[in-house]
């Protein structure tokens, strides 16, 4: 099989391509033929200056590697003990740093749920991530309720596409930056208001906002403290939270990490399966060497909208 594989960090063309052989499954382990997977900021970052410093021993990867988070696909093998999964399955999920690969080797335990059969695997490659983002900022860290009103900035990106949907079914008012041209689309997202980043200032706009989801970095986030009513949030997933601003405010600030449950992501498959979660793919690419390479440079043009894709050929 082929797998996509680092032994140093910098550009694009660092990454090489090499044959290996199809892992087999210990008792507890799945092997998942891989349909699709997302370009995602980790695997940019990585693959540019190498692992995060703040990244836990434990998830930092040494050299070799491969890159890759999120990720569909279908179940070829299972080991003896597996009891949650069958071969034929449908399957997304989350495998860090080894999805660049025609197949996926992952413990039972791995964050991996089942989706209906006649779903398309495709734009569920790109689902993990941006959702376990925006459900972190939104949902688990946010708290985002009926009634409040939810400040997200960023709200046309691979993440914050989701977090828009999460936010406006939990029932909120939705209130989304970004630039004029993505306007329609986050109103068809559910946004209620939108704000050109470009042309207009947010801090001038709203108040008294419940919640900020910040996915835009540390100056929109040192702008928005002062839009947040006493007793609100603001979640950041790229930027640290300044707690002695958000102590004299009388806020609260997380730095939300991207992750779910296997039952939250049950519960956003199930979003998704019903219509409530959409995946934009914004442009596909084979597995292919230099199509992986284009994937990251038009990643790193900045100005996306939804999700890219790299697909894998049956």
């Amino acid at each position: 099989m082929k797998k996509m594989m680092l032994t140093q960090y910098g550009s694009v063309d660092v990454m090489q391509m090499i044959e290996v052989d199809i892992p087999k499954p210990a008792a507890n382990q799945i092997v998942i033929q891989t349909a699709a997977i997302g370009v995602n900021d980790p695997d940019i970052m990585i693959r540019a200056n190498g692992p995060f410093p703040t990244m836990p021993k434990e998830i930092k990867p040494v050299l070799p590697h491969s890159l890759g988070q999120d990720f569909s696909g279908i179940i070829t093998a299972i080991g003896d003990d597996v009891t949650r999964f069958s071969v034929g399955d449908h399957v997304v999920g989350m495998a860090f740093m080894s999805a660049y690969s025609e197949y996926i080797l992952l413990d039972e335990s791995a964050v991996v749920a089942t989706v209906p059969k006649e779903l398309d695997l495709v734009p569920l490659g790109g689902f993990f991530l941006g959702v376990a983002t925006a459900y972190g900022a939104t949902i688990r860290d946010g708290q985002a309720k009926s009634g409040q009103k939810v400040l997200i900035h960023g709200g046309a990106g691979g993440v914050g596409s989701k977090a828009v949907q999460l936010a406006k079914n939990a029932g909120a008012y939705v209130i989304a930056t970004g630039s004029a041209e993505q306007a329609n689309y986050m109103k068809e997202l559910g946004a209620d208001e939108t704000i050109d980043y470009q042309t207009e200032d947010f801090t001038k706009l709203v108040s008294d906002v419940d919640l900020v989801v910040n996915l835009t970095g540390p100056k929109t986030l040192e702008n928005s403290y002062q839009v947040i009513k006493k007793g609100g949030r603001v979640t950041s997933v790229n930027a640290l939270i300044n707690q002695e601003e958000t102590d004299r405010r009388g806020i609260t600030g997380i730095y939300s990490m991207g992750f779910m449950t296997i039952e939250e992501l049950k519960e956003v498959i199930t979003l998704y399966s019903n219509g409530k979660l959409d995946v934009l793919v914004d442009k596909t690419y084979p597995f292919e060497l230099e199509a992986i390479k284009q994937a990251h440079l038009d990643f790193e043009a900045g100005g996306n909208t939804g999700k890219k894709i790299i697909v894998f050929s049956k």
